[in-house]
């Protein structure tokens, strides 16, 4: 287990290198800088502990109420713009305490306080921060989530999640510490003024991104900017055989894993099409493909988009590429372009994609915002919504996205976590097609 924490500690400080992190730095910086040592603490220890409580130790209480945490993000993110202004535009901050009276006053209070004070204000504005923060998770959190969600929090589970939040807060403890000696380094009250301003538009433009949605476009595009393989580098770090066993012993639970025992299926292929031409431009000669066991049933699932709902054995005879995805999830934002790609490319030569919902955060489980999404991103294979993990459990899985492709017979050849080797997953699903099963 100790081994676990410090991956998880590792992961945690990693996550200010992934752009789905960029939102909060800004966030973060104003609602720190203008105040002393008490109110960083404040900010940081409210920001750890209000992600801790909701995709944790409340995780599974939300689930079973159907309750989910979109509006309060939004109102979070609302509250974090006021503050912001109240910084920017000195008028605002008046305007707001004169009109508004305790409401407004307890916004100024909490950007104007004393240094050595704030503490409890800058509480309040972390646990803000921390409801607006849907950090690119990786297998270790990914594992830790999915336990909660369906057997609520435990001692291991919580340990896990605050070594990741603590490691977390370390880069942005330095950004915070960072902005309050920009602060004092400026000297006279007019640039101080001006640097204050800075931060406030800063808070300003980050919370309006988030109500917007247009957060998600410019990480899409940072992540497009950075060396081909940033994030999977960053997730590479968890992906040790051994971490996977421990996060799995979390289960409480038997699942239907993948690579079990059984009997091989006969295909019903019958006469195989001849293949279309590949999307991709360099793909491999061949992929080594395995026989890792018989694919999981659906199960749990709440809805279906897209479809009826299906089943594998009403899948038999097609080529099949299970995909587990959440909207929110901006390594699944950069690989959808190429599970459409292939959908729509070998669609008619016998491929079937399914692409399985499961929810990182409780605003993901939302029927309707799921809905939005897929129309959104223009998704037309059909999607299976699997809120309560069961689906996910059943095959094991781990991290978001992830692919299982599985033959004609209905058993697993092939897994690919994560982003990237595009031309290798399309050699896979070409081998796949061309077997006869």
């Amino acid at each position: 287990m100790l081994v676990v924490l410090g991956f998880a500690f590792v992961a945690g400080i990693l996550t200010i290198l992934a752009p789905c992190t960029l939102p909060v730095v800004p966030l973060v910086l104003g609602a720190s800088a203008t105040g002393g040592r008490r109110r960083t603490l404040g900010v940081l220890v409210g920001f750890g502990g209000a992600f801790l409580l909701v995709t944790v130790v409340l995780a599974s209480v939300l689930a079973d109420a159907g309750l989910t945490t979109d509006r309060l993000r939004v109102a979070s993110a609302l509250f974090l713009a006021l503050v912001g202004l109240t910084l920017a535009v000195a008028r605002i901050g008046e305007w707001t305490e004169r009109r508004l009276a305790p409401a407004a006053q307890l916004g100024t209070r909490l950007v104007d306080g004393q240094p050595g004070g704030g503490l409890v204000g800058g509480i309040v504005l972390g646990s803000s921060i921390g409801l607006l923060w849907a950090p690119c998770v990786g297998p270790i959190m990914a594992g830790v989530v999915a336990v909660a969600v369906i057997h609520g929090p435990s001692p291991e589970t919580v340990a896990v999640a605050l070594a990741y939040v603590a490691g977390a807060i370390v880069p942005l403890s330095f950004v915070a510490l960072w902005g309050q000696r920009a602060s004092v380094a400026v000297g006279r009250n007019a640039r101080r003024a001006r640097l204050r301003q800075g931060f406030g538009w800063a808070m300003v433009v980050s919370a309006m991104l988030i109500v917007s949605g247009l957060d998600l476009t410019i990480e899409n595009g940072v992540a497009d900017a950075l060396p081909p393989g940033w994030n999977g580098a960053l997730a590479a770090v968890e992906q040790q055989p051994g971490i996977q066993q421990e996060i799995d012993m979390l289960r409480t639970t038997p699942s239907t894993a993948p690579g079990g025992s059984g009997s091989p299926v006969t295909g019903e292929a019958g006469n195989l099409p001849a293949l279309p031409a590949p999307v991709g431009t360099s793909l491999p000669s061949e992929v080594a493909l395995e026989d890792l066991g018989p694919a999981p049933e659906f199960t749990g699932i709440d809805a279906w988009i897209n479809t009826d709902p299906l089943t594998m054995g009403s899948l038999r005879g097609k080529v099949v590429l299970v995909e587990f995805w959440t909207f929110g999830c901006i390594n699944c934002i950069h690989v959808q372009p190429y599970v459409k790609a292939w959908y729509d490319r070998y669609a008619s030569a016998g491929l079937v994609v399914v692409g399985v919902h499961t929810p990182e955060l409780s605003f993901e489980r939302d029927l309707a915002n799921v809905q939005d999404a897929v129309a959104s991103a223009d998704i037309r294979f059909p999607v299976a919504v699997d809120p309560s993990f069961a689906t996910w459990n059943a095959y094991r899985n781990g991290y978001w996205p992830a692919f299982y492709f599985i033959d004609r017979a209905g058993r697993i050849r092939h897994t690919r976590i994560g982003e990237g080797d595009y031309e290798g997953s399309e050699q896979v699903i070409r081998e796949l097609l061309a077997e006869d099963g």
